[in-house]
């Protein structure tokens, strides 16, 4: 398991604590044992062996979106809380309990069929060794909008791009989450061995989970990726830029953009994603209350709307509340599309079906 950095996690604990008011949990529940420095305090306790590690424990511990909301207002640079609560209930042995039972069916599924929403839809993409480019859907997507399949295709085809998709597994992250590390490189190993299969140079993700894992957790977790991995709506930017996509106008016009918080606070991809908007002519762009860096989670990442689904429902809520209503909104995440989609009034649109809709109708 990754080691806990005590010197981060206690500055966290023993801080004044102005993170709190952008810690969408914090929000929902108004708890203290979920504030930043309340798990901060769990998390740290249970390292010098003052606590130990029960359900209770785990449960508050692991209510964190890994949104790195708290980053914000936070006065240590160097401080990733998100990931040292993550390594502080990470088990040191298969031994330990580091789970919670709501996990145990999801962990079951990926052990099972390499998805945590158990068996994969039957694979249909394109096997042709030799292109270039590999498009990694990603088991969220796959499982609830398999049709995206087809929209990035439709895309891909369009800008005469050949690429190639694989019957990909999880990326290993929800095992990782769940407190599952064998389990997470185990399904790491899995994706290296179809890659290198594969012979593609740059490997394109729509989901900035998958993402995180390939550009930061797998080097860590002692994997060497065999090709460059690339956001996608920094990828379509440039099919647009180089005239090899050309959006039409649509229907829909007045729009709002909703930045997935690793997108905008790791990856740094803000501007791409409202270049891609503003390429379709006659879009208006009418910014959330939060937009940018200062983003606020939709309550979906790491899989906290399985994990967590009544406090997930509640942050997006209010992260609904902060857009203009009337507004279709937009993002390029499939975690954020499911949780703002909890909503039955909000029109959700994923920021590649609009730009299909614009290039391929």
């Amino acid at each position: 398991m990754a080691e806990v950095n005590m010197e981060q996690l206690l500055n966290c604990a023993l801080c004044p604590n102005m993170c709190r008011c952008d810690c969408p949990v914090l929000q929902a529940l108004g708890h203290e044992k979920v504030a930043p420095a309340g798990k901060a305090r769990f998390a740290a306790m249970h390292q010098q062996d003052h606590l130990e590690l029960s359900n209770e424990i785990i449960e508050a511990i692991a209510n964190c979106l890994g949104c790195r909301g708290c980053t914000v207002l936070c006065p240590f640079p160097e401080l990733n809380l998100c990931d040292e609560l993550l390594y502080a209930r990470t088990p040191d042995s298969v031994d330990q309990s580091g789970q919670l039972p709501a996990w145990e069916p999801y962990l079951a599924n990926l052990k099972k069929y390499g998805s945590p929403y158990g068996q994969k839809p039957p694979f249909g993409g394109k096997s042709s060794r030799g292109s270039d480019v590999l498009y990694f859907v990603g088991c969220t997507a796959l499982a609830n909008h398999p049709e995206s399949v087809a929209v990035i295709g439709k895309l891909l085809q369009q800008a005469g791009v050949n690429y190639q998709l694989i019957d990909e597994d999880c990326c290993g992250y929800p095992a990782e989450t769940w407190g599952d590390p064998n389990l997470a490189h185990s399904l790491a190993a899995e994706n290296i061995r179809k890659f290198v299969e594969c012979g593609a140079k740059k490997l394109v993700t729509c989901c900035p989970e998958c993402w995180l894992i390939f550009t930061e957790r797998y080097k860590k977790w002692g994997f060497e990726l065999p090709l460059e991995i690339v956001a996608a709506p920094a990828y379509f930017l440039g099919l647009v830029k180089e005239g090899l996509l050309k959006p039409a106008a649509i229907e829909q016009t007045k729009l709002s953009y909703h930045d997935p918080c690793i997108w905008a606070r790791t990856a740094k991809l803000t501007k791409e994603p409202r270049q891609l908007l503003e390429s379709i002519p006659g879009i208006t762009i009418e910014e959330p209350l939060f937009s940018g860096e200062l983003t606020h989670c939709c309550g979906g990442g790491r899989m906290f709307q399985l994990s967590f689904p009544k406090t997930a429902e509640e942050i997006a809520k209010r992260r609904l509340s902060e857009f203009t209503v009337g507004a279709g909104i937009v993002t390029a995440c499939p975690f954020c599309r499911e949780g703002l989609s909890q909503e039955n009034n909000a029109r959700i649109i994923d920021l590649l079906e609009l730009l299909a809709n614009a290039c391929c109708s």
